[in-house]
């Protein structure tokens, strides 16, 4: 459900009102009260139904999974302990269904970072916390919007702390990552374009290293290997004059280099992806919109399209989410 003083029950309850989500078989793990409070507010045509398995999902109604964790009176909003405690007790009980293959994938609505480490959950973000849940040492976060696939060297690092985080090794791995994703869900050869981290790409070194001494070594092995990877390119330059097209995704060295480009293709449409994970998770590619938290203007069109994907995924992964 995601982070309860945020958008999530909104776009929820608005999604379900969608009927392409009618034969997905999905259900809600979160709290049934909040999704009531929701529902009666933006979708009055919609019914709830509480389930406590997953086996006991049917059509015709929302099914919620109810953890009864959001305090009543929760301010709509604003960080708080009880709402990260609540969204990161969702996120746990769905990684452990995914886990034991009572369900095929999970989809996540957004969550505060802020809430979530004020409930003493330290983690910058999904990615993390679910890499955490599943055990699993190397993952990554991919951006699926209408006409490009990004994927991100790094997440929620400040500009600061970017340079010493782009080590060969770990762009490798994400090329690995990456390749390895797509060869699965997209193309028996995938075509891989890289930025760099510098203006320019660095521009020989007169603005930066890292393109000669991590970003360019880890194409270079990534080729020796099979992967197609090309790069390093100035990122303004790749997308500005769309020199990705012919490229199946696109790997960036930092948050926004990244999710500027993804955000303008899909105006707010994309797709969360997380490679890596021995789970299939996708999740929407907006935050929790405290400023218009209550206020009935958010969109559940991405929260659709992650829904879609997932299962889209889960039935014919050769046809991938774009």
């Amino acid at each position: 459900m995601g982070d309860p003083a945020g958008i999530g029950p909104e776009i929820i309850v608005k999604a379900f009102l969608d009927p392409r989500l009618s034969t997905l078989g999905a259900f809600v793990v979160g709290d049934l009260a909040a999704l009531r409070a929701a529902q009666a507010l933006y979708a009055p045509g919609l019914t709830l139904t509480a389930i406590a398995s997953p086996e006991e999902t049917r059509p015709g109604t929302l099914n919620v999974l109810d953890l009864g964790n959001v305090p009543t009176g929760l301010a709509l909003g604003r960080a708080s302990a009880p709402a990260g405690k609540a969204a990161c007790e969702a996120i746990e009980k769905a990684v452990a269904l995914a886990l034991a293959k009572r369900v095929d994938a999970i989809t996540t609505a957004p969550i505060n970072k802020e809430s979530l480490h004020l409930a003493g959950f330290h983690y910058p973000g999904h990615t993390e916390l679910l890499a955490a849940l599943t055990k699993t040492d190397r993952v990554a976060l991919m951006l699926a919007g209408k006409n490009l696939r990004v994927v991100l060297a790094t997440t929620h690092a400040s500009l600061l702390e970017v340079p010493a985080l782009i080590t060969e090794q770990r762009v490798l791995g994400i090329l690995r990552l990456t390749h390895a994703w797509l060869k699965h869900h997209v193309t028996e050869r995938p075509v891989i374009a890289v930025t760099g981290l510098n203006p320019h790409a660095g521009d020989g070194g007169i603005f930066g290293h890292e393109e000669a001494t991590a970003i360019r070594p880890a194409i270079e092995k990534a080729r020796a290997e099979g992967i197609e990877a090309h790069g390093p390119h100035p990122a303004d330059a790749l997308f500005a004059n769309r020199r990705y097209a012919g490229s199946d995704a696109v790997i960036t060295m930092y948050h926004d280099q990244g999710m500027i480009p993804i955000k303008m293709d899909s105006m707010g449409s994309a797709v969360n992806i997380t490679l890596g994970l021995p789970i299939l998770r996708t999740s929407v590619d907006h935050g929790t919109a405290f400023d218009i938290a209550g206020q009935g203007k958010a969109s559940p069109e991405s929260l659709i399209n992650a829904l879609q994907t997932a299962a889209q995924l889960i039935r014919t992964p050769a046809d991938a989410a774009s």
